[in-house]
Protein backbone atom coordinates (compact mmCIF):
# COMPACT_ATOMS: atom_id res chain seq x y z
CA UNK A 1 0.00 0.00 0.00
CA UNK A 2 0.96 3.35 -0.78
CA UNK A 3 2.19 5.80 1.94
CA UNK A 4 2.05 9.58 2.09
CA UNK A 5 2.50 12.39 4.40
CA UNK A 6 -0.15 14.76 3.52
CA UNK A 7 0.51 17.57 6.13
CA UNK A 8 4.36 17.59 4.26
CA UNK A 9 4.12 16.96 1.52
CA UNK A 10 0.95 18.68 0.29
CA UNK A 11 2.79 21.98 1.97
CA UNK A 12 5.25 21.23 -1.05
CA UNK A 13 3.03 21.89 -3.39
CA UNK A 14 1.70 25.26 -1.78
CA UNK A 15 5.91 26.25 -1.22
CA UNK A 16 6.74 25.48 -4.82
CA UNK A 17 8.86 28.51 -6.50
CA UNK A 18 6.96 28.67 -9.54
CA UNK A 19 3.91 26.40 -10.97
CA UNK A 20 5.87 23.41 -12.61
CA UNK A 21 7.32 22.63 -9.37
CA UNK A 22 4.03 23.11 -8.11
CA UNK A 23 2.75 20.45 -10.59
CA UNK A 24 5.77 18.10 -10.47
CA UNK A 25 5.17 18.29 -6.23
CA UNK A 26 1.15 17.32 -7.12
CA UNK A 27 1.90 14.47 -9.26
CA UNK A 28 4.82 13.59 -7.01
CA UNK A 29 2.10 13.21 -4.00
CA UNK A 30 -0.44 11.74 -6.32
CA UNK A 31 1.74 9.26 -8.64
CA UNK A 32 -1.45 6.73 -9.36
CA UNK A 33 -4.26 5.45 -7.50
CA UNK A 34 -2.94 3.24 -5.01
CA UNK A 35 -1.39 6.82 -3.95
CA UNK A 36 -4.49 9.02 -4.32
CA UNK A 37 -6.39 6.25 -2.07
CA UNK A 38 -3.67 6.50 0.55
CA UNK A 39 -4.14 9.88 0.15
CA UNK A 40 -8.22 9.78 0.98
CA UNK A 41 -7.73 7.71 3.89
CA UNK A 42 -4.82 9.63 5.68
CA UNK A 43 -7.07 13.03 5.17
CA UNK A 44 -10.13 11.09 6.50
CA UNK A 45 -8.06 8.91 9.15
CA UNK A 46 -7.11 12.89 10.25
CA UNK A 47 -10.79 14.36 10.05
CA UNK A 48 -12.42 11.92 12.65
CA UNK A 49 -10.55 14.35 15.12
CA UNK A 50 -13.47 16.71 14.02
CA UNK A 51 -16.52 15.49 11.98
CA UNK A 52 -16.60 18.69 10.18
CA UNK A 53 -13.06 18.48 8.82
CA UNK A 54 -14.38 15.17 6.81
CA UNK A 55 -16.85 17.20 5.29
CA UNK A 56 -14.14 20.14 4.77
CA UNK A 57 -11.63 17.49 2.96
CA UNK A 58 -14.51 15.74 0.93
CA UNK A 59 -15.59 19.55 -0.26
CA UNK A 60 -11.85 20.54 -1.28
CA UNK A 61 -11.61 17.41 -3.30
CA UNK A 62 -14.64 17.75 -4.96
CA UNK A 63 -13.65 21.43 -5.80
CA UNK A 64 -10.27 20.48 -7.45
CA UNK A 65 -12.34 17.50 -9.36
CA UNK A 66 -14.95 19.80 -10.75
CA UNK A 67 -12.22 23.11 -11.66
CA UNK A 68 -10.20 20.32 -13.53
CA UNK A 69 -13.21 18.83 -15.53
CA UNK A 70 -14.56 22.62 -16.61
CA UNK A 71 -11.61 22.59 -18.44
CA UNK A 72 -12.56 19.52 -20.78
CA UNK A 73 -15.07 19.10 -23.13
CA UNK A 74 -18.13 17.17 -21.92
CA UNK A 75 -18.16 13.63 -23.06
CA UNK A 76 -14.51 13.70 -21.53
CA UNK A 77 -15.83 15.31 -18.92
CA UNK A 78 -18.68 13.15 -17.66
CA UNK A 79 -16.11 10.13 -18.42
CA UNK A 80 -14.02 11.66 -16.35
CA UNK A 81 -16.43 12.64 -13.58
CA UNK A 82 -17.75 9.04 -13.27
CA UNK A 83 -14.65 7.21 -12.87
CA UNK A 84 -13.72 9.74 -10.65
CA UNK A 85 -17.30 9.28 -8.28
CA UNK A 86 -16.79 5.56 -8.50
CA UNK A 87 -13.42 5.71 -6.72
CA UNK A 88 -14.49 8.25 -4.24
CA UNK A 89 -17.23 6.63 -3.01
CA UNK A 90 -15.43 3.02 -2.94
CA UNK A 91 -11.95 5.20 -0.80
CA UNK A 92 -14.61 6.98 1.50
CA UNK A 93 -16.77 3.46 1.98
CA UNK A 94 -13.74 1.55 3.11
CA UNK A 95 -12.59 4.34 5.64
Amino acid sequence: MASVSFPTDAQAILRAPDLDSAEQAYLGLMPDQAHIDALVRRALGLSRVADAARGYALSMTLVGLRLQELEMDEPCATAHRQTTLRNLRQVYTAV
